[in-house]
């Protein structure tokens, strides 16, 4: 029998991670309070399912009803065994139809065969189909007083709210790092499977909050490594997921370390880890260190002790504007990414964005320089750090910016503010601003601005929104402009121009070589 079946919780005591459940369910047993329909929302693998067969044994146990089943009676044994008459597990997504529930409609009716109530447990309650839906309605409306139904589900907005108005719900949440590698700790140590511990974080990581999928993985492994169980052994088993490498690489951005960062990224590449995955772990090992700055307590659910005391090190040394820059480049980054197609380019642009900060000309990155001029000394422990003051809206900041004087514009003078156009743009539409910003200008006329993208996929973006651009644009210069692009290449080493935005990779690149 497989280890999440074998160790499938037998009473409350036994479902773990979920206290606040088991305490009202426990109360509302003892005081008598029991409902005729319960709703169990929450992600896959969290105890739903058990939780709603321990309440059934609860209602149903000879000693009950009892918040601690014996689970050796004859009622309990039949309903752990499925051969109760009067406990019944039906699965929505198979029995979804409007003629199943007129069938469940009509066996309600009856009264129980040997138990003290009917319990229905309507698993992948979210499967019922609209009309099926409203056929199970008039039972919960009208429900005869031996029937209790407990209806489980993953996703509980995809079911009527007349459905949800009437049960009471309970939200089980995932299960915590440290929770389900305690657990799975235990089931190792009593099915003699020998695993060491950053494995066993390994599969907590993988599982995602679902104690099932971590003891599946966990029994997989066993049998894939027959021996000792390491942190090679799941990554052969399972694939690798980057996370470690995406650790590296926040390590490096941090410690400015330009050439480091790059051949971390080269060596994901070589080593086959998506560039999008690699981007999305960079962005959760940022999201770990900007929320260890504010309240470390908040990352006990997300991470094992470990890697909490490795993420607290690293932000005794980190601003929290910087990490709250280095999140808005990542996310820009994967966003730029899903448009362009090239994950790997969008990556180490936003890398040397990071690390070169003198060299981005954006005003986000003086911003970043000015602050951290201010700043003087690294940041404080975070025990000794006072409460930030909020920064000041972006969008009031670029207000007060000088408009240009009436009279003759100059390309020189659009250069000159062109990286405020581009921080406006991305305000109102981020997905654009990635390609604005690899755009070059290099003609007007007086009346009429030309920018040069490099390829057909940055010209084909902007030349649906240049309305937006141009709109940017006559609010930084107080001039309302036509805007023209082309495809061009940007020039070449040999023809001497300084880098604007579009060249700044290349531009860093040589400067690191």
């Amino acid at each position: 029998m497989s280890l999440y079946r074998t160790w499938r919780p037998r009473t409350f005591g036994d479902l773990v991670g979920q206290d606040a459940v088991v305490r009202t369910l426990t109360t509302a047993i003892e005081t008598g309070r029991l409902a005729h329909a319960y709703l169990f929302s929450g992600p896959r693998g969290s105890g739903k399912t058990s939780a709603a067969k321990i309440l059934a044994r609860c209602i149903d146990c000879v000693a009950g009803p009892t918040p601690t089943p014996d689970n050796t009676c004859e009622n309990c044994r039949a309903i752990l065994d499925g051969t109760a008459l009067d406990v019944l597990e039906i699965d929505a997504a198979s029995n979804r139809g409007i003629d199943e529930i007129r069938a469940l409609r009509e066996a309600v009716k009856f009264a129980p065969a040997t138990m003290r109530r009917k319990v229905y447990i309507v698993d992948e309650a979210h499967m019922l189909t609209r009309e099926g839906a409203n056929a199970f309605l008039k039972t919960l409306e009208e429900p005869p007083e031996h029937a209790v139904f407990i209806l489980c589900t993953t996703a509980p907005e995809a079911l009527p709210a007349t459905i949800l108005s009437r049960c009471q719900r309970y939200a089980f949440r995932r299960i915590a790092v440290s929770t389900m590698i305690g657990r799975m700790r235990t089931i190792a140590a009593a099915e003699g499977i020998a695993i060491d511990e950053p494995a066993l974080a390994a599969i907590a990581y993988r599982a995602d909050g679902g104690l099932r999928d971590a003891l599946t993985m966990l029994e997989q492994a066993a049998a894939f490594g027959g021996g000792r169980i390491d942190l090679a052994t799941i990554e052969d088993a399972f694939g690798a997921t980057g996370r470690a490498t995406a650790q590296e690489l926040t390590a490096a951005l941090l410690a400015g370390d330009a050439v480091g960062a790059l051949r971390i990224v080269e060596r994901a590449s070589d080593e086959g880890i998506e560039m999008q995955t690699l981007l999305r772990g960079t962005i959760g090992e940022l999201r770990h260190l900007l929320v260890g700055r504010i309240d470390p307590a908040l990352l006990e659910h997300d991470l094992s002790a470990e890697d909490i005391e490795r993420v607290l090190r690293l932000t005794e040394s980190t601003s929290q504007a910087r990490l709250v820059r280095g999140l808005r480049l990542a996310l820009d980054a994967l966003a730029a990414a899903r448009l362009s197609g090239n994950a790997r380019l969008e990556l180490e642009t936003a890398v040397l964005r990071f690390v070169l900060i003198a060299e981005d000309p954006t005003l986000e990155s003086l911003s970043a320089r000015i602050e951290a001029l201010e700043g003087g000394a690294p940041a404080a422990p975070v025990a000794q750090r006072p409460v930030p003051r909020p920064a000041k809206p972006k969008a009031a900041a670029q207000a007060a910016a000088p408009k240009l004087p009436a009279g003759e514009l100059t390309l020189q003078r659009l250069e000159h503010h062109w990286p405020a156009v581009i921080e406006r743009v991305r305000e109102r539409k981020p997905s654009v601003s990635g390609h604005l910003a690899r755009a070059r200008l290099v003609d007007f006329d007086g009346a009429t601005l030309t920018i040069a993208v490099p390829d057909e996929t940055t010209h084909a973006m902007l030349r649906d929104a240049l309305a937006i651009v141009g709109q940017m644009l006559a609010d930084t210069t107080g001039h309302g402009l036509a805007i023209k692009t082309i495809i061009s290449e940007p020039p070449g080493e040999d023809e001497g121009d300084e880098p604007d935005a579009s060249d700044l990779l290349g531009y860093a690149v040589k400067k690191l070589r």
